[in-house]
């Protein structure tokens, strides 16, 4: 697999809350690694995206592999940061 570099264009774009659209495997490494708080970052779902985005741009896995990560990191974030449901 030849080395695709951080320029790479995700498979699909994500809209983040507050954030511009991820549309790059730097706009996903870029918005890990500045938009969130350490304490996010080192989850677990967080971590296997920075693992799958650097193994993509280096043409190691595909891309489809981390989008789909990064979308389930949003996504697992969003519901630790909503809080409880009303009563």
């Amino acid at each position: 697999m030849p080395k695709l570099g951080w320029s790479t264009r995700l498979t699909r774009s994500i809209q983040v809350r507050d954030c511009s659209a991820l549309r790059t495997l730097n706009d996903a490494r870029a918005y890990l690694l500045d938009h969130l708080p350490e304490d996010a970052q080192a989850r677990q779902a967080w971590q296997r995206a920075a693992e799958l985005l650097l193994a993509a741009a280096n043409g190691l896995d595909d891309v489809g592999a981390a989008t789909g990560q990064v979308e389930l990191a949003i996504y697992l974030q969003s519901r630790t940061t909503e809080g409880p449901p009303p009563d």
